[in-house]
């Protein structure tokens, strides 16, 4: 396994136990930051330890990245809320 393989199983493993902990500890958290949906949420914190260690191997990243042209006069945190905030409001279906 190269070194960049490596280094994206390991970001993968970190994120997706973040995702698990926080999907464990308050679901609605997770939808948020996160931008899953209640099935994900559910299956994500049933997740095995070793579950997590395969997923993470699979060489292509986990993490989601959005972008980030921020208007000006928003700050970067309320334009990350904004952008991600339809895909939270389908919880309920």
């Amino acid at each position: 396994m190269s070194t960049l393989e490596q280094d994206i199983a390991h970001l993968n493993f970190e994120y997706l136990m973040l995702a698990r902990e926080c999907a464990r500890n308050n679901p609605m958290e997770a939808a948020w930051r996160f931008g899953v949906d209640r099935k994900q949420i559910e299956e994500i914190s049933g997740y095995s330890v070793e579950k997590i260690r395969e997923l993470s191997g699979i060489a292509r990243t986990v993490i989601t990245l959005i972008p980030m042209n921020t208007p000006k006069n928003v700050s970067l945190a309320s334009h990350a809320a904004l952008l991600t905030f339809s895909k939270t409001t389908n919880l309920g279906s």
